[in-house]
């Protein structure tokens, strides 16, 4: 059954991509062998993740970059990441609409998913996602995220490179020293650059890039673009691929990749746990023991404490 379902993968069949999607989405139940093995066939596709505030342009600019990446050949997937209610549960998947002229072409495969409470910029399975574009085939994977300014650096992760798009009116000094992503980015793009303003915020994070080389492997080049009219995407194209090159050449992917590895085994033992706690006693009634801990006006800390020793005292 696994190998059938790899195989469907390998061979680009859309309705198996999907289905196996959801069923991680959903928290379906899926096959660990299954897991295993994708994991096994998703090391050799380069991932970029593309974050930013929201209406920088990110989806358009992402819209762009495919094109230039279908005309040299390159096959490429895309996991766009849209904030969920809170209220409904679900969410505005709006990014696939926007480069929807590929959703016929075969060596693209657009996926949108909603956050589902997670506030770093990305799913909490956006990495399981790249793995079955890369099983694929996909040469390319872009992450976009959410857009949810200094809770981005979840991007770095999962992804190899990070791009960072900003707009001219992003040009406050203040806001360049606070914002999360700054940190993060390996090149940054100053979109819609057609607009007031663009030259003096590329001047201020330049500046601002400068002052803290000491803590960077390396000072981050900026781009001006306007996506909209694909000016300057060529050159977000170019000096994407020549850094993932030298990233390549002086080792310093494999150690990215080392701590992407590192973390994503520190989440799943994180789920596993959580997983675990909540299964583990089916017949107790957990919100009715919490809710005792704020009769009896624990803080919450404590109630959590109080079930977590519950726990234990009854596996001893």
């Amino acid at each position: 059954m696994t190998k059938t379902v790899i195989e469907s993968l390998q061979e680009n069949d859309v309705k198996a991509i999907s289905r196996l999607m959801s069923a991680v989405e959903n928290d379906s139940q899926t096959d660990e062998t299954l897991i295993e093995e994708l994991y096994s066939h998703s090391l050799n596709s380069i991932r970029i993740g593309i974050t930013g505030p929201p209406g920088a342009g990110k989806s358009t600019l992402i819209d762009k970059l495919i094109e230039l990446f279908r005309k040299n050949e390159k096959t490429v997937g895309v996991v766009s990441v849209d904030p969920t209610s809170p209220f409904s549960g679900g969410a505005l998947l709006g990014d696939r609409i926007r480069m929807n002229q590929h959703a016929l072409d075969t060596g693209v495969y657009l996926r949108s998913m909603g956050s589902r409470g997670m506030t770093g910029g990305l799913a909490r399975k956006s990495h399981l996602m790249g793995d079955i574009l890369s099983c694929t085939g996909k040469e390319i994977i872009i992450f976009e995220t959410i857009g949810v300014g200094q809770a981005e650096t979840e991007i770095i992760k999962n992804a190899d490179i990070t791009v960072v798009v900003l707009v001219p009116e992003a040009g406050d000094e203040v806001q360049f020293m606070k914002a999360g992503p700054i940190e993060v980015g390996d090149l940054f793009v100053v979109n819609k650059s057609d607009r007031d303003g663009a030259g003096r915020a590329a001047e201020l994070l330049s500046d601002y890039l400068k002052d803290s080389v000491e803590s960077r492997e390396f000072t981050p080049e900026i781009i001006l673009t306007t996506a909209s009219s694909g000016e300057g995407v060529a050159d977000v194209y170019k000096k994407s691929l020549n850094l993932i090159l030298q990233l390549q050449k002086s080792g310093t992917l494999e150690k990215r990749r080392e701590k992407q590895y590192l973390n994503r085994v520190r989440g799943a033992v994180r789920d596993e746990l959580v997983q675990r706690f909540w299964n583990s006693q089916p017949e107790l009634d957990f919100d009715s023991e919490i809710l005792l801990q704020f009769a009896n006006g624990q803080s919450p800390y404590s109630a959590a404490r109080y079930l977590i020793n519950s726990l234990k005292l009854n596996h001893d």
